[in-house]
C-alpha cells in the first residue's frame, strides 16, 4: 500500500503554465479575451510554423518547441505513471473498499448542504469568505479523492478533450476510474462488493467527491487581492486553475454518475464558472449549467421533477442572458443551450408556484428568443451563430405556441433570408425552422404570405436552375 501512495504522489495534474498555453494557443474557438479575429490569426501563425518546423523550412521558436516538449513529456510522464499505479493496484489485490472515496454528505445532512449552496451564492454578493468549510477527510481518502479527480481532468468531455491531455490519455483515464470508482470490476474485487455491515457498497457518485478546490480556483480577479491585480502571471495562473477546475467540473458530471446532493454541489461551481472573466471558462461553465438543469428536468415515477432548484435557476437565469451578450462563436452555442435549459426549469418553478402569474410561464423562452435575436443580428453570415439558433426554433416553437407572432417582425425576414444562404445546412434549418413557426402560428401567418411565398418562389426556381445546370 505504501509503493501504492508514493505512485500516486507522483501523478501530479498539468502545471499551471501548461494549461495556460494549452488554452491560450489551441483553444481557436475563444483564446480567452484575444478576440476571435485575433485569435484565428495568431492560431494560424503557430499552425504554419509547426508545419514548416516539421517539413525542415524553418526552425521553430524556442518557446513554441519548448511547450510541445512540456506538454509531450507530461502526458509521457501522467501514461507510464498511470499505468504502475493499474499494475500496482491489480498485483496488491486491493479491494474495493480501499480505493472507496469518503462520502462528504450523510443522508441527514442534505439540509446544511443546502444552506451552504445559498450561502455560496451570496458570497458571490458580498464578498466574503466561506470560512465555515465542510469537514476535511481524512489523509487516504483525500488521496484517493484527488486521484479521482485528476482522472476526470484528462478524460474528453463534451467540450471535447483538453489539450493538456490527448486522445490516449483520455481514454486511459477513463478505464481507470470505471474500474476503480465506478464498476467495481478491477482484478482486485468484484461488482458485489460489501462492507463491513455485510450491505452491497454502492458505485462512487458525483457527490461523493470534494469539490471545494474547483470551487476555490474558479474565484473571480475582483475578488484578487488588490496587491495582485496588477500581476499579470498571477493572472494568467488564476486563468489556468480557472479553467482546469471547469474542465474538472464538466468531467465528473459526465462520466460520474449522479448522487442525491449533486446539483446542490455543483451549483455554486456552476455559478463561478459562467461569472469567470475568460471566456474559455465561461463556456465550460455554460456545458456544466446545461448538465446540472437537464438532470433537474429528469421526472420520477410520480411525474415530479427529481431536484429542488430552489430559486437557484434565476441566478443561472440572469448571468447566461449576460453572457449572450456580445459572446463569441463558440460561446454561443453552449451558452444557448443551457439558456433554454433554464427556461424549462423557470416555467416548471414557475408552474408549481401558487404567486406565479397565470398563463405567464412561456416569458422566459420569449426572453431567451428575444436576445437570441439580438446576438444574432450582429452575425448574420455566420454559421456558429445562425445554426445553434435555427435548431432551438422548433423547440422555442413548442413552448411559446401562438405568442412567437411577438417575434415575427424580426424572425420571419431573417429565416427567409437564411432559407437561400449558400450552405445546404443553413438553407434546410431555415426551412425546417420556418415549418415549425407557420405550423404553430398559421392563424395568424396570413399577414405574411405573401413575403413568404415570394421568398420560397425565388429559393425554389435557384434551386432547380442548379440542378437544370
Amino acid at each position: 500500500m505504501e509503493e501504492l501512495q508514493l505512485l500516486l504522489s507522483r501523478l501530479q495534474p498539468p502545471s499551471d503554465e501548461i494549461v495556460h498555453e494549452c488554452t491560450l494557443i489551441s483553444e481557436y474557438k475563444d483564446l480567452d479575451s484575444l478576440g476571435r479575429e485575433r485569435g484565428e490569426i495568431f492560431v494560424a501563425e503557430k499552425e504554419e510554423e509547426e508545419e514548416e518546423g516539421r517539413i525542415g523550412l524553418s526552425t521553430p521558436s524556442s518557446s513554441s518547441s519548448e511547450r510541445r516538449e512540456n506538454v509531450r513529456a507530461f502526458r509521457a510522464d501522467f501514461l507510464s505513471s498511470l499505468t504502475k499505479v493499474r499494475e500496482s493496484i491489480g498485483s496488491n489485490l486491493i479491494e474495493r473498499e480501499e480505493l472507496g472515496v469518503v462520502h462528504f454528505v450523510d443522508e441527514d445532512e442534505a439540509e446544511v448542504v443546502r444552506t451552504r449552496v445559498k450561502k455560496k451564492v451570496l458570497i458571490e454578493v458580498i464578498g466574503d469568505e466561506d470560512e465555515d468549510e465542510e469537514k476535511s477527510p481524512n489523509k487516504k481518502s483525500q488521496m484517493w479523492n484527488d486521484f479521482a479527480l485528476l482522472l476526470c481532468g484528462m478524460m474528453e468531455t463534451s467540450d471535447g478533450i483538453p489539450s493538456w491531455s490527448s486522445k490516449q490519455c483520455s481514454d486511459r483515464a477513463k478505464e481507470m476510474l470505471e474500474e476503480c470508482y465506478i464498476d467495481g470490476s478491477n482484478r482486485g474485487s468484484n461488482s458485489s462488493s460489501d462492507d463491513d455491515n455485510g450491505k452491497r457498497r454502492a458505485p462512487l457518485a458525483s457527490d461523493a467527491l470534494d469539490g471545494e478546490r474547483m470551487w476555490r480556483d474558479l474565484k473571480s480577479h475582483k475578488s484578487a487581492p488588490e496587491k495582485e491585480s496588477w500581476n499579470t502571471k498571477l493572472a494568467d495562473r488564476r486563468d489556468a486553475r480557472a479553467f482546469y477546475a471547469s474542465v474538472q467540473a464538466l468531467s465528473v458530471l459526465e462520466h460520474v454518475p449522479f448522487g442525491e446532493h449533486t446539483f446542490e454541489r455543483f451549483t455554486s461551481i456552476a455559478l463561478r464558472a459562467l461569472e469567470f472573466e475568460t471566456l474559455a471558462t465561461k463556456r465550460v461553465g455554460a456545458r456544466i449549467t446545461e448538465r446540472l438543469l437537464s438532470k433537474c428536468l429528469e421526472v420520477n415515477v410520480n411525474g415530479r421533477i427529481v431536484r429542488d432548484t430552489r430559486g437557484i435557476s434565476k441566478a443561472m437565469f440572469e448571468q447566461l442572458k449576460r453572457n449572450m451578450v456580445g459572446a463569441t462563436s463558440a460561446l454561443f452555442a453552449p451558452t444557448l443551450r443551457a439558456f433554454v435549459a433554464c427556461a424549462k426549469v423557470r416555467k416548471h418553478e414557475s408552474q408549481s408556484s401558487s404567486s406565479s402569474e397565470e398563463g405567464a410561464e412561456w416569458r422566459y423562452h420569449d426572453a431567451v428568443l428575444s436576445q437570441s435575436l439580438d446576438s444574432v443580428s450582429l452575425h448574420v453570415d455566420d454559421l456558429n451563430f445562425v445554426a445553434p439558433l435555427l435548431r432551438t426554433i422548433p423547440e422555442l416553437c413548442s413552448e411559446m405556441k401562438l405568442r412567437i407572432v411577438g417575434r415575427y417582425k424580426s424572425l420571419i425576414p431573417s429565416v427567409l433570408a437564411w432559407s437561400k444562404a449558400p450552405s445546404n445546412e443553413i438553407a434546410l434549418l431555415a426551412l425546417e425552422a420556418l415549418h415549425d413557426i407557420l405550423q404553430w402560428t398559421w392563424p395568424r401567418a396570413y399577414s405574411r404570405c405573401e413575403e413568404i411565398w415570394e421568398s420560397m418562389k425565388i429559393a425554389y426556381e435557384e434551386e432547380a436552375e442548379k440542378i437544370r445546370g
